[in-house]
């Protein structure tokens, strides 16, 4: 496994949403109320969700087979002393939900899955016995780290890899030995999202986060329409202005945030960097569809691109039926769109289909048409087309901006 696959799993995990349907303006919400009754954090209606330091203690003495876990006592191999070092079962990590450990025999090392709760300076590392170097896995092959910093080589017994209590900091976990007893703490980075589902007829909404100090920035990021999403500017939280909320020894803020809603479902992500982040979705619930214009990513583009048909920003249709789309550009610079359908569909409105490509005439007017076969969430974005100098063979290569779209209900065919 390569250390790219980490990133993935992350956005994955990231993107695992949908559960349950709560109300910001339509419905009262009630899950907030609830949980905040069960809780010692002062949670409230519009919280969203909450994002805390959770910490986690190890204590084990030497040559012990047995440790304890946050209070809890656990049989796990011993901790060992040699040569006036001492060494930690590597296990012990997995034990306490720190990483996955696992051995790769094609390279004859170990290797340590960081959990996304669980900041490192690496999420993967693999070790080598007897190696005083660390090593991360590219191609197949083990490749030296960059800072090539040296640590006290690990070693195996009892089919166990030992690895140096010095090399802890490093992954994020602190270590005190006294009195011949050694201590490991750390904090878990949670984010535990309270209300996933809105739904609401408004075109804006506002919600806040619960975050504690030193768990780092959040920031509101919203789906771009094609796939993955982009932040929104001043979004970033907590402020050195916002009220301190103090919980015991603990310090939180409440972060607010605002956004314009696209009719139909919004995902939406409080996204801190490295940190676990929160998914949520809106669902803007739309009652007179005529009453929706044509979204814009930015104003001035509505200067410069003009639509005759729709005459609307959303759209009820049968599935398969055909939806003209024509307007004028007043732009010179311009010579073609994209017409890029994009389906909601795992959290995210993702690619559906092919990409239909629109000329424009000597009157600088566009015209075409498309059509969507299964019923759905859709968005249709407009793309300016700007041909890739850089592309070679036959077939045209673009470089893509996009400059409008129009939101699409897909209804059963026979519906009413």
């Amino acid at each position: 496994m390569e250390s790219g696959d980490h990133v993935v799993r992350r956005i994955i995990t990231k993107l695992l949403i949908c559960a349950g349907l709560l109300a910001s303006v339509v419905l009262p919400l009630q899950v907030g109320s609830v949980q905040a009754s069960k809780s010692e954090l002062p949670i409230i209606e519009s919280d969203a969700a909450v994002f805390q330091l959770i910490p986690h203690k190890i204590s084990a003495k030497l040559n012990k087979s047995t440790i304890t876990l946050d209070s809890e006592s656990l049989k796990a191999s011993p901790l060992l002393m040699k040569k006036g070092n001492l060494y930690l079962p590597i296990k012990w990590l997995e034990l306490a939900h720190v990483g996955k450990i696992m051995k790769s025999t094609k390279t004859n090392s170990y290797w340590v899955e960081f959990s996304p709760d669980h900041p490192t300076n690496f999420s993967i590392i693999h070790f080598k016995p007897d190696s005083s170097k660390l090593y991360i896995e590219e191609n197949g092959k083990l490749i030296v780290t960059e800072d090539a910093q040296k640590i006290l080589p690990p070693f195996i017994k009892s089919n166990t890899l030992y690895v140096p209590v010095s090399m802890l900091p490093r992954m994020g976990i602190n270590y005190n030995w006294s009195q011949g007893t050694l201590q490991l703490t750390w904090n878990e980075m949670s984010a535990k999202v309270l209300n996933p589902v809105y739904t609401t007829e408004a075109d804006r909404i506002t919600f806040s986060s619960l975050v504690q100090k030193g768990y780092g920035d959040v920031y509101l990021m919203h789906s771009m329409g094609l796939g993955g999403m982009t932040g929104i500017p001043d979004s970033k939280g907590p402020k050195a202005t916002d009220k301190l909320i103090k919980i015991g020894n603990r310090e939180f803020s409440r972060v607010e945030f605002s956004v314009d809603l696209r009719p139909g479902p919004n995902p939406l992500q409080i996204h801190s960097n490295d940190n676990p982040s929160a998914d949520i979705i809106v669902n803007r619930i739309v009652k007179d569809p005529s009453l929706i214009p044509i979204r814009y990513p930015h104003d001035t583009y509505a200067d410069s691109l003009v639509f005759m048909e729709p005459t609307q920003g959303y759209l009820r249709v049968k599935a398969g039926e055909a939806i003209e789309i024509s307007g004028s550009v007043f732009t010179e610079n311009t010579q073609s769109l994209g017409l890029e359908l994009t389906r909601f569909q795992n959290g995210d409105y993702q690619i559906s289909g092919n990409r239909t490509v629109v000329q424009i005439n000597e009157n600088r007017e566009f015209s075409g048409s498309i059509a969507i076969n299964e019923p759905g969430s859709y968005l249709i974005n407009i793309l300016k087309l700007s041909r890739d100098v850089f592309g070679r063979g036959e077939t045209p290569r673009y470089i893509s901006e996009k400059r409008a779209e129009i939101a699409v209900e897909v209804l059963p065919k026979g519906s009413k």
